[in-house]
């Protein structure tokens, strides 16, 4: 250990040495950029950003910012594998010449780094709070100008707290402060136990006529049973339910895991509908999210008020698919209902339970049915199946629906047998990995459906395919992970992708679907329906020559665009127009700058055009044999 610990310092010693002389000597800062990255590959590189940062920043302060981002670093690597904190006194000096150059240049990203290491204790991850509070209200009291204070707070937007003391002085001294103490107020993650109104700071925002502060100040952080006692206060108050809703709205809480449910099972009872616009509109961040279940008060008041929207849509949103299961289970065991109050209920219940949505990506999570219900429901309403309850009944990777498939098959349901099918032929067993049962179930599943289409191909080749397509055709996509794996331990999914080219062919109709599909497993089993080598798969391939000449210039996986090349390969020797055609376009392709676009690839296809129609070639694409008189020519 001794051993390590001599040659960890003096790497750290040489490498200091090293980056001193390269700096000195290095007058090309690019160059010397270059060097530098060849030694970030030291384990105590980062260890020394006080050295080499201040240095670099102020050499180019442009060209070697974004190194010193990425390898910043106030923790050096010791002995025996452990980190220390480098302390900031021990190069004061550097470091806050440094700070002031960040500043200078506004450099709001390395001044909160250099913020973050200067209030940093010896030990441990946060910061000197007392100490950067101190200092910011001092800078913020001193900043001569409202810019100059927007700075101040932009540059001590660091991971801390606000007590109310510090609070208060820094709102005394300018009100424009209010955002960033908002953002830095005392959070509890894990429910409204140690919520605490700060009422000094409400009332000082108030008196300066700053209600959106005050209101959003009691917002976060009033305790859930004081909100309750407010509300209820308005309930008796304010009598215009507009004006109820809107006053229930200014004191809604915020925060995580705040079980409101009780509160607004209060107000429904002392006011009833007048307040449900106010519930439904919070509804959504009261029940459900990662604490629980907490629909079911909510859901006992509102079947006892007959509010049955409300019931519908808090059973919806509750996270716990059994309390939708017990619904939808009570609903069709209920004797006393109507049929038309029963499927009214039945239709409220169905849809999302939540979303979740970001930019250009969504989820809806959508609460499942359990089989034997499914398989009941089906039986007595079967359009609900096919209808609104189409998506509580898909397999998922956790539970299938045999129950509901045999139901179907009974019944010679072929629409619903094809929907199942289309989520079975995505499933890949990993019972190897989590050894859960499940994935065992899903897997007999999938080999009974495999069978089941498997006697339709051996019985009615053009019937299968048109089933196939019906079924790969409703695929969605990205819904296959691992293909490999897929066709390894799916029989459905063998006999739809791999081993059955030639009955695809049997209708035209059917592969032209496979084309257009939404999957891109399903795209790239028809462009090898389409390469087969038969006068069919030629014809057909021509016909869809469209479609297929935008595989060449779209941007597709390699692995998709091989198969494409060989179904316009195919296209192009069924006549000398399609050839022409294929030729077009895949010259334009030769000349896009994608380095990893198979150009070798389009070259033979290219080729293969070419040898079928020599007649097509350019000058430039005709061989020359040296010693004819043909040759003279073109080499002229």
């Amino acid at each position: 250990m001794g051993d390590h610990v001599s040659k960890l310092r003096q790497e750290a010693k040489q490498l200091q040495k090293t980056l001193q002389e390269l700096i000195e000597q290095q007058p090309n800062d690019q160059r010397l950029r270059d060097h530098i990255e060849g030694l970030t590959r030291s384990d105590v590189f980062p260890g020394l950003t006080w050295f080499w940062g201040p240095m670099l920043y102020e050499r180019n302060r442009v060209l070697f910012r974004p190194l010193i981002l990425n390898h910043f670093s106030d923790w050096m690597i010791e002995p025996n594998f452990r980190w220390a904190r480098v302390r900031w006194t021990d190069y004061a000096d550097e470091l806050e010449a440094w700070l002031a150059s960040a500043r200078k240049h506004r450099d709001t990203t390395m001044v909160r780094k250099l913020m973050q290491w200067r209030y940093a204790p010896a030990s441990g991850w946060r910061i000197n709070t007392v100490l950067l509070k101190r200092d910011m209200i001092q800078a913020y009291r001193e900043a001569p100008t409202a810019a100059a204070r927007a700075i101040v707070l932009d540059e001590n937007d660091l991971w801390f707290q606000f007590d109310e003391d510090s609070a208060i002085e820094l709102y005394g001294i300018d009100h424009a402060s209010s955002a960033m103490i908002l953002k830095h107020l005392p959070v509890s993650f894990w429910g409204s136990e140690k919520r605490k109104r700060w009422l000094k700071l409400e009332q000082a925002a108030r008196d300066a006529q700053d209600k959106d502060f005050a209101n959003e100040l009691y917002r976060k952080m009033v305790p859930v049973k004081e909100w309750q006692q407010d509300a209820l206060r308005l309930t008796g108050s304010v009598r215009d339910a507009e004006e109820l809703n809107e006053a229930l709205e200014q004191i809604h809480p915020t925060g995580y895991g705040l079980d409101l449910v009780s509160g607004m099972v209060q107000l429904l009872e002392a006011r009833g509908r007048d307040v449900m616009p106010y519930v439904r509109a919070n509804l959504n961040s009261a029940i459900g999210g990662w604490f629980g279940s907490r629909g079911t008060p909510l859901i006992k008041l509102a079947a006892q008020r007959g509010w049955w929207d409300l019931w519908a849509t808090a059973i919806r949103l509750d996270r716990n698919p059994s309390t939708f299961n017990k619904a939808v289970s009570d609903l069709l065991a209920d004797n006393g209902l109507a049929e038309e109050q029963r499927l009214d209920r039945l239709r409220a219940l169905a849809g999302a339970s939540r979303e979740w949505n970001w930019a250009g990506f969504g989820m809806v999570r959508v609460h499942g049915l359990e089989d034997k219900l499914a398989a009941q429901m089906y039986e007595r309403y079967p359009g609900l199946i096919h209808g609104p309850y189409k998506a509580h009944v898909t397999p998922s990777w956790w539970g299938g629906y045999p129950l509901l498939l045999e139901a179907a098959q009974q019944a010679n349901d072929e629409e619903l047998i094809d929907l199942m099918a289309s989520r079975y032929v995505t499933r890949a067993s990993y019972s190897y990995i989590y050894g859960h049962k499940q994935q065992d179930k899903l897997m007999e599943t999938a080999d009974k459906l495999g069978d089941y289409y498997q006697a339709i191909r051996d019985r009615d080749p053009a019937a299968f395919a048109q089933r196939a397509s019906e079924v790969l055709t409703r695929v969605p996509a990205f819904s296959i992970y691992d293909y490999h794996r897929l066709l390894k331990t799916n029989k459905l999914a063998r006999l739809m992708f791999v081993r059955s080219f030639e009955s695809y062919l049997e209708v035209p109709g059917a592969v032209c679907d496979l084309i257009e599909g939404s999957d891109i497993h399903v795209q790239m089993l028809a462009y090898r329906v389409l390469e087969q080598d038969n006068e069919k798969a030629r014809a057909l391939a021509a016909e869809q020559l469209d479609i297929l000449l935008g595989t060449l210039l779209r941007p597709i996986h390699r692995k998709t665009r091989l198969p494409a090349f060989d179904a316009l390969a195919n296209a192009a020797r069924h006549d000398a127009a399609s050839a022409k055609r294929v030729l077009e376009r895949a010259r334009l392709a030769l000349r896009l700058p994608d380095q990893k676009y198979p150009k070798e690839q389009l070259i033979g296809l290219i080729g293969r055009v070419l040898h079928a129609y020599p007649g097509l070639r350019l000058a430039a694409e005709r061989p020359v044999v040296y010693g004819l008189e043909e040759a003279a020519e073109v080499v002229a």
